[in-house]
């Protein structure tokens, strides 16, 4: 679909430009009762290079498209050198595109950003990420009809189609699966029970105490069971500082749990309270009264919704017969506490559509995908 009216691209910082960086979201999803407004003050310091662990490693440009004056889409160009030392491959990634259904706002955007990238050197442009593969990454493309949980993101059913037609192309695929924790299969339960008759495994929720010292061997657990994944890129100690530092006020040691064999740390879990639920109402603010609405949700710790973003097992177990049980029983572990708190579903996602171990494993406890993620590309 196309539009009348004047296109002008506008570069903006964090500093100048943001009201229009923050307005397009709010134009783009106007109507849609599934968007969730992200709080103002988090979406300002994702871009910040004074924030943001990703400037620690990276730089980026941001762009807003304003169509007779009012702003309409907006897109982030990126280089991450991180990606760049570990693959070698001249990709430049792009994040954060939303527009409006015109294909001449998403040409005008993918092009810039494509034109600022080529400019440095690169010679393809992957994404969306917002703005590291160890962030927000991918674009919504199914599973419109429900909000998005924590720490992931929502679209209009017009934005992949947007990009097609700009000339990109798939990359990769990640899958969302919401299950009811009550509603847990058999088989799931069967292998837990397996893995605790072993003796062998032991499994031990995070100690609050020394936080840091357990989000330090989730990532090292991370950084070993991911290292195959498709744009893997070990996490930074930047990055890890940073999720340590926002999690930690309504993380609880329950929502962790770690899995030992004979001592060991060898595989994990993280599942998060899904703050989406508080803040739906907030419309992006937290001033005057909604920070205190927020502090006393997090206090009272009753939630509907959570998600797994986090889960993996060491490379020297993978593919042995005690594997399954190990993921198993971390699964049931939390679906047990969802149990408890009578969550209406647990989120896990993201999972790389090629990855057949945790497609299955999804799949066992939470039957198809309820939201697919599409990463594009194109030739610069």
């Amino acid at each position: 679909m196309t539009g009348p009216g004047s296109i002008e691209i506008r570069q903006i910082d964090s500093s100048s430009g943001i009201r229009e960086w923050l307005e397009v979201p709010r134009v783009v999803f106007a109507g849609d009762p599934n968007w969730i407004p992200p709080l103002n003050l988090a979406e300002r310091q994702r871009i910040s290079p004074r924030h943001s662990p990703f400037f620690a490693f990276g730089e980026a440009a941001f762009f807003v498209a304003l169509r007779d004056g009012r702003p309409v889409g907006r897109i982030s160009a990126q280089i991450n050198r991180r990606h760049l030392e570990h693959y070698k491959d001249d990709t430049g990634h792009f994040g954060f595109f939303n527009a409006i259904d015109d294909t001449r706002i998403a040409q005008a955007l993918i092009e810039v950003a494509a034109g600022w990238l080529r400019d440095r050197g690169l010679h393809q442009m992957v994404g969306p990420f917002n703005l590291s593969v160890n962030e927000d990454i991918g674009l919504l493309i199914s599973g419109f009809d429900t909000p998005p949980a924590i720490l992931s993101s929502h679209a209009r059913s017009w934005e992949g189609p947007l990009l097609e037609a700009c000339g990109m192309h798939k990359v990769a695929d990640l899958l969302a699966y919401r299950m009811k924790p009550a509603e847990a299969p058999d088989q799931l339960a069967r292998l837990a029970t397996l893995a605790r008759r072993l003796g062998r495994v032991k499994v031990r929720s995070f100690d609050m105490s020394r936080y840091a010292e357990d989000v330090a061997t989730v990532f090292d657990i991370f950084n070993d069971a991911w290292s195959d994944n498709w744009s893997f890129v070990p996490a930074s100690d930047a990055e890890i500082a940073a999720l340590t530092r926002e999690t930690r006020p309504f993380m609880q040691g329950k929502f962790g749990r770690i899995a030992e064999v004979d001592g060991v740390p060898v595989a994990m879990i993280v599942a998060l309270p899904d703050i989406n639920n508080v803040i739906a109402g907030f419309g992006g603010r937290l001033l005057p009264f909604n920070w205190a609405k927020l502090m006393f949700a997090i206090k009272r710790d009753r939630w509907r919704t959570a998600r797994i973003p986090l889960l993996g097992i060491r490379k020297v177990h993978r593919g042995t017969p005690l594997a399954p049980a190990i993921l198993a029983l971390l699964v049931a572990e939390i679906l047990e506490l969802g149990h408890a708190y009578d969550l209406d579903w647990v989120e896990f996602s993201w999972v790389l559509e090629t990855n057949s171990a945790m497609v299955a494993l999804a799949e066992l406890a939470a039957g198809p995908a309820c939201k697919r993620y599409r990463m594009y590309g194109i030739p610069l």
